[in-house]
C-alpha cells in the first residue's frame, strides 16, 4: 500500500507513461504492418500485378467490383526473386468481397496473375491487395 502524496503521483506518472507507451507501440506496428495497393484490371484470359515487396507474413487478394460476379477466376501468386515460382493459387467467383489469403509467407519480391478460360469473355473491376510493408 502506497502511503505518502509523492508515491500515489509516482504511480500515476508510471500510468499515464505505460499507457502512452502502449498506444505508441500500437500504432507504429499497424503502420509498419500495413501497405496495399488498389488495382484495376480487364482481362479475356490473363492479366498480371505489377511487383511488390513484402515482409513477412500473409499477403490478402479482395475483389471490389467485376462485371462478370458469377464467373470463376483465379489468382496465383508469383515470387519473382530470381526465379519465378508459384506460391499458390486458389479459384474464386469474381465477385465484390471475394478474396484469398496466402499465409506466412517470408518477404520477397511479389506479383498476383488474374485467369480464366480464353472464352471471349473479358473480366472487368477492381481489386485490393495487401502485404506486410517490407523492413
Amino acid at each position: 500500500m502506497i502511503r505518502s502524496r509523492t508515491g500515489m503521483r509516482n504511480v500515476g506518472r508510471i500510468a499515464v507513461a505505460a499507457c502512452c507507451t502502449a498506444v505508441l507501440a500500437v500504432s507504429q506496428a499497424s503502420l509498419a504492418y500495413a501497405a496495399s495497393r488498389t488495382v484495376s484490371f480487364e482481362f479475356q484470359h490473363l492479366w498480371i500485378t505489377p511487383e511488390f515487396e513484402t515482409g513477412d507474413g500473409d499477403i490478402h487478394f479482395t475483389v471490389k467490383s467485376c462485371n462478370r460476379p458469377k464467373s470463376e477466376m483465379t489468382v496465383t501468386l508469383r515470387s519473382t526473386d530470381g526465379i519465378n515460382t508459384d506460391i499458390g493459387h486458389r479459384t474464386i467467383e469474381c465477385r465484390e468481397g471475394n478474396g484469398v489469403v496466402f499465409d506466412g509467407l517470408r518477404g520477397g519480391t511479389f506479383e498476383f496473375e488474374l485467369g480464366k478460360l480464353d472464352d471471349g469473355k473479358t473480366f472487368k473491376g477492381t481489386a485490393t491487395y495487401s502485404f506486410p510493408a517490407p523492413k
